[in-house]
């Protein structure tokens, strides 16, 4: 069969679309959210805007779009130790961690971060991606140990 012109297949005539990055987050349910190499807020979906009970400005926020963040141990953490900075810092996915969330009307949650540094293909961070998963309870138990060791470092200063 002859094609005398090319004539691209729309979306819906089974042609390999792909929509934007942002329609694709958008759809996920739980809260997400990314940043740039230096841990600024590019985007989040309406999940994590409904967390953190609030809607951040894109590029003027640090590491999450929470009002506050803290431990198990009820100590507020300093925004340069939340858990995408951790995972940033210590060049790895830390998981297991537990914190609670503050939002600007003064409701707090408990959750569990995935803080995920995401690479080129030369290992270098270029941006960073971090899902909420909401928890009914905290566990007890310590946090992961990197984390705790931040923390406390920064408490002792």
């Amino acid at each position: 069969m002859f094609i005398g012109r090319f004539e691209p297949l729309s979306p819906d005539r089974g042609w390999n679309y792909e929509p934007e990055r942002a329609q694709l987050l958008q759809k996920i349910s739980a809260p997400l959210y990314t940043t740039d190499a230096e841990g600024w807020l590019t985007y989040y979906n309406d999940a994590a805007a409904e967390l953190w009970g609030r809607a951040p400005t894109i590029g003027e926020e640090r590491w999450c779009g929470s009002w506050r963040i803290y431990g198990t141990d009820g100590a507020l953490i300093p925004r340069e130790h939340w858990p995408l900075a951790l995972a940033f810092r210590v060049s790895s996915a830390p998981r297991c961690l537990q914190v609670v969330l503050e939002q600007p009307d003064g409701t707090r949650v408990p959750i569990m971060p995935y803080p995920t540094p995401l690479r080129d293909s030369f290992g270098k961070i270029v941006a960073g991606s971090s899902i909420l998963v909401r928890t009914t309870q905290l566990s007890g138990r310590r946090d992961h140990p990197a984390y705790s060791q931040n923390v406390d470092r920064q408490k002792s200063s």
